[in-house]
């Protein structure tokens, strides 16, 4: 077994027989190996032990000074769903305010830059700080106690998850999404795993799975009532089973998802809610936009591109190149092919700035579109831009695990 291997039989293990989320990865192992763990908590080792089939004892396991001191108090039994009887850590134990404050202004600023600059650049960063920052608390803290931290670490993974989409690679979004529900559930009570479930929701409709959209974003629903979850969060579901629908063409669903969606989000009191995603008008703009030229409405789709451009200010962007987007779109399909092209052009160049697969994917997309008019001027010089910008990275994988 390589290391990825072995720490995928062991998350298995743990997912069916204890209540700790599997979060192993190779790094972890090959920390053990290097002896940089020497004492991995009870469920960790007994997973290990089940997986290679060999007694703890002969794994190489040896417990320091202050684990010896504290065994020979306490009987550390691995927490599994017909054990309970692991004592409960006292408040001293569980996790400061200070390190959430930490990873909410470190998760700020990545998104933050992210919207600007693109998730090619920031994904690494990310990936890093769950690494050395999240990852090894989550290995010693008591789900019972440390939901916070739970509700913190699944939100860095859900944005590592955003931006390995927006860097092309949708297989380790998926990966990344699913890990942060798997965490969000651990903390009952947050709307947390509903905003998962519209991430999941948004990628699997890019990748054109209309029924696992819907599924989804109809999960994402039900959590949301569940939990009295804020009104802007049920309109981003909604939006997202209209363009379920869309995809499906079937027109009235959609367009009673948006009216949904928008009524949610006029009784939103408030749309700053701790780990959940901003969700307002340009942002239903933008998804109704999409909605709309599914299933051919061209005028609609337009006026709802130009809304997004109306809204968003200039520091946004990636938003404001996928309106535009959005707008070149709809005039190619009502055969305005110049104007398409010069928007085409436009975005080409202001996303030099941006690594964003999603942004150069589209830009393809509408290249392809114009690539009967190869004489206009305008679509000449553009598709030249388009290519200019080498190929796009590929779609991945097609099962959802919500």
């Amino acid at each position: 077994m390589s290391r990825s291997e072995l720490a995928e039989a062991a998350n298995a293990w743990l997912t069916e027989h204890t209540d700790r989320p599997g979060i192993l990865d190779e790094h972890y192992v090959g920390r053990l190996e290097r002896g940089k763990i020497r004492w991995p908590n009870s469920a960790y080792r007994a997973a290990f032990a089940a997986v290679l089939n060999r007694p703890q004892g002969r794994l190489g396991f040896r417990p320091s000074a202050a684990n010896r001191r504290a065994l020979h108090t306490s009987t550390e039994v691995p927490r599994t769903r017909e054990t309970t009887t692991r004592p409960r850590r006292t408040p001293a134990d569980t996790v400061r305010s200070p390190e959430i404050t930490a990873i909410r202004a470190v998760s700020t600023a990545f998104q933050a830059a992210d919207r600007e600059i693109g998730g090619g650049v920031m994904y690494g960063q990310v990936v890093r700080y769950l690494h050395s920052e999240i990852t090894p608390r989550l290995i010693t803290i008591d789900p019972a106690v440390d939901r916070a931290f739970l509700a913190a670490a699944a939100s860095m993974t859900e944005v590592a998850g955003w931006m390995a989409h927006d860097a092309g690679d949708d297989a380790v979004a998926r990966h990344h999404f699913s890990d942060a529900y798997a965490l969000a559930v651990q903390a009952p009570g947050s709307p947390l795993a509903a905003n998962i479930c519209a991430s999941m929701a948004h990628l699997a409709g890019e990748l054109g799975y209309a029924y696992s959209t819907l599924r989804i974003a109809s999960k994402g629903l039900r959590s949301t009532a569940a939990v009295s979850g804020p009104s802007h969060l049920t309109a981003r579901l909604q939006a997202m089973r209209a363009k379920a629908f869309a995809l499906l063409g079937h027109t009235r669903e959609s367009h009673a998802a948006l009216d949904r969606a928008e009524q949610a989000l006029s009784i939103a009191a408030s749309r700053e809610t701790e780990w959940v995603a901003d969700f307002d008008e340009a942002s239903l703009a933008a998804e109704t936009a999409h909605c709309l030229q599914h299933l051919g409405d061209l005028s609609g789709a337009k006026s709802a591109a130009e809304t997004v451009l109306e809204i968003r200010g200039p520091q946004r962007v990636r938003s404001r190149a996928f309106a535009r987007l959005n707008l070149a779109h709809a005039l190619a399909d009502t055969g305005k092919v110049e104007e398409a092209a010069l928007i085409g052009t436009e975005v080409c160049r202001m996303s030099r700035s941006l690594t964003s697969a999603r942004i150069r994917r589209r830009l393809t997309v509408l290249a392809t579109a114009l690539s009967a008019d190869t004489e206009v001027p305008e679509v000449s010089l553009f598709r030249e831009e388009v290519a200019g910008m080498g190929s796009c990275p590929k779609h991945g994988g097609d099962t959802w695990p919500v």
